[in-house]
């Protein structure tokens, strides 16, 4: 088996992070630092867990774009996280890599006792989103040595909550000592994550993925009931969103749109977006009520054009969308096409920043077509594992892991023309080799 490149160096330093692998002398063995500037040794506040601070600022603003740090807790974690970001992998780590995003359960090589789970209420084969965050995770727990199996399982949307419950299941069974992954299904899977607890698993939600939003009934507590939630500030998110359609509107019709029904990602920023929206903006598709989301997509793309055919159809005039989905938009603009609909005096808000939409944009030189993004996310798995190895070495982890955002505006250099698969997140930070084995053909 394969050892990822900067193994060596981690275990002469015991249990030292690392992060790009360097300059090799004859015999293979690293160096030093590569030139993206990131530590080979732990450093900074979070030495004494094996991590260092010391992340690429170049990687820092690919993931996030120009943010105000977070709280000094939740930043560290986050600089820790993107200080293990190699850009610069070996042939030998790829093709690890690659073997354990392609099978439920890998050896990673190390020889490592701890075995990582991950749960995906999605999956590869069904969201390209999930596929590129399931290889964040992946390509995370390689800089560890301590992580020998690597045990992942996914739902595929699956509407029954027990296949994402059961899923949990497997992995305490399993025996993994930590779970990263996304609760599609909230509070309906609540009891299978308080078992991984009780089992003394530590379970980390990435993408905002709380069990069931503080206040909502038979949600679990971060802190408590599982270990830490990584994500945004859901509530700065909806507002940022309002903040975007209040200015590009003025005067109109919006709709917002969600995920799968009652993930707390969408029902977060939704309930803060309709708060913030201003009287001179009507939305066409209200939520029933505070704890439920509307324009439920489920960020599954065969059902997508039939929400936006039910909002064109009877709204047509609609001048501004919201959603955290920036390739289920450019899903939905076909409807446009198909109802004969111009895309124009339009506004979106999103969180993701998939390449297709944007180019699309770039091509279509619409002036008065505006999109406003924030950043795609996928690296927030890696935030996960690093969150959990840390709390296995005796670190206390914040509750909530929180994820600065920015909000910036599309413009032609968003586009990449050249991404290896153009519902690709510009701001993932899976290196190009490995994007191109994942969807290159």
């Amino acid at each position: 088996m394969h050892r990822i490149r900067i193994a060596a160096v981690i275990v002469a330093l015991a249990l030292v992070a690392a992060a790009c692998g360097g300059g090799d002398d004859d015999d293979g063995t690293p160096t030093g630092p590569a030139d993206t500037g990131t530590a080979t040794g732990a450093t900074g506040p979070l030495a004494e867990f094996g991590e260092s601070t010391d992340a690429d600022t170049a990687l820092i603003d690919k993931a996030l774009g120009p943010v105000d740090p977070s709280d000094e807790a939740s930043w560290n974690i986050i600089l820790a996280s993107i200080a293990r970001a190699d850009q610069d992998l070996d042939q030998a780590t790829i093709d690890k890599a690659m073997e354990c995003w392609n099978n439920q359960e890998c050896d990673t090589g190390t020889g490592g006792e701890l075995i990582m789970g991950y749960a995906d209420g999605g999956g590869d084969t069904v969201n390209v989103w999930r596929a590129v965050s399931h290889m964040e995770a992946i390509l995370q727990a390689l800089t560890y040595p301590e992580i020998g199996t690597i045990v992942s399982t996914e739902a595929d949307f699956d509407p029954d909550p027990a296949v994402h419950a059961n899923d949990i299941r497997f992995l305490i069974q399993r025996g993994v000592d930590f779970i990263v992954g996304y609760p599609d299904m909230g509070v309906a899977i609540a009891d299978a994550i308080k078992e991984a607890d009780e089992a003394g698993i530590p379970y980390v939600p990435f993408s905002a993925g709380w069990v069931g939003l503080p206040g909502q009934e038979g949600a679990l507590v971060p802190g408590e009931d599982y270990l830490a939630v990584v994500g945004e500030d859901l509530c700065a998110l909806g507002n940022s969103f309002a903040e975007v359609l209040n200015e590009g509107v003025a005067t109109g019709e919006v709709a917002l749109l969600g995920g799968t029904p009652g993930n707390a990602l969408s029902l977060g920023w939704q309930q803060c977006t309709v708060d913030a929206l201003s009287s001179d903006v009507e939305l066409v598709n209200p939520p029933a009520n505070e704890n439920s989301t509307t324009g439920d997509t489920s960020w599954f793309p065969p059902i997508i054009p039939e929400v936006y055919q039910g909002l064109l159809t009877t709204n047509p005039e609609i001048r501004g969308w919201a959603y955290e989905y920036a390739d289920g938009m450019f899903i939905g603009l076909q409807t446009y096409e198909d109802l004969g609909i111009p895309v124009e005096n339009l506004t979106v808000a999103l969180r993701t920043d998939e390449q297709n939409l944007f180019c699309d944009w770039a091509e279509r030189d619409e002036p008065s077509y505006n999109i406003f993004y924030s950043a795609g996310g996928n690296f927030q798995s890696r935030i996960g594992v690093t969150a959990a190895m840390m709390s296995l070495k005796g670190a206390e982890i914040p509750a909530e892991v929180v994820v600065p955002h920015v909000m910036r505006q599309v413009t032609e250099d968003d586009c990449d023309p050249n991404r290896v698969h153009e519902a690709v997140s510009g701001t993932s930070l899976v290196p190009d080799p490995v994007l191109q084995l994942m969807f290159g053909g």
